[in-house]
This record gives structure tokens, C-alpha cells and sequence, in this order.
């Protein structure tokens, strides 16, 4: 069972910061999937996702981002993700998506030259 997702959306500078805090799984993921089709249909295709505050990913929470990145790609944009735990990296690399999508360390570095 999903502990949940909280999900917060802020303009900075050329891209829109997500804030994801909980748990992206299999229950919430269409959720997100939802609030960032709302960002494209707004004309926002430069998305960084932040990812301090989130606990779990699962392979449907993987499977939005990726998603999520190839509609942005095609509207002319990007999805970066910013500031990953330590247990939602490594997610990351045992699944090889480190080389699929550009992951920062902070949000700053995440949102340079966006």
C-alpha cells in the first residue's frame, strides 16, 4: 500500500520545479502523470523534477518519468531530476536509468543552462 505522493509545481526562472514527497508507485503515479499533462497542455516543457523529499520509486513510478520525459522531449523541452535520496538512486543505477535521464545532485545544478 502507497504511503501517497505529494505533489507541488513552482515556476523558477525558465523551467517549473515538481516537488514529489512520499512515495511513487503503482497508486500515485498516474497522479503525477495527470499534473504533468497539465504543464505541457500550459505550454511548460522545461520540468525539473525534485526528488529530496521522495521516499520510494517503483517500476510504474519509472515508467511515468520516462514517459513523462519522452511527451516533454516532443514539446520541445526536458526533464531533469534534481537532489535523488540515496535509495531512490539507486533505483536509478541498478536499472540503468542514470543513462537515460540527467540527475543532479542539487537543484540548482539541475536547473543550470534550463
Amino acid at each position: 500500500m502507497s504511503d501517497g505522493l505529494n505533489i507541488k509545481a513552482a515556476k523558477k526562472g525558465n523551467a517549473v520545479v515538481v516537488s514529489l514527497e512520499g512515495s511513487l508507485d503503482a497508486d500515485t503515479a498516474p497522479r503525477l502523470d495527470k499534473a504533468m499533462e497539465k504543464l505541457i497542455s500550459d505550454g511548460q516543457a522545461k520540468v525539473v523534477c525534485d526528488l529530496a523529499s521522495l521516499k520510494f520509486i517503483s517500476s510504474a513510478g519509472l515508467g511515468t518519468l520516462s514517459s513523462v520525459r519522452k511527451k516533454l522531449k516532443a514539446a520541445g523541452g526536458d526533464l531533469r531530476l534534481a537532489s535523488p535520496t540515496a535509495e531512490v538512486l539507486d533505483v536509478f543505477e541498478l536499472l540503468s536509468f542514470t543513462k537515460i535521464f540527467s540527475i543532479s545532485a542539487t537543484l540548482d545544478k539541475a536547473l543550470e543552462g534550463f
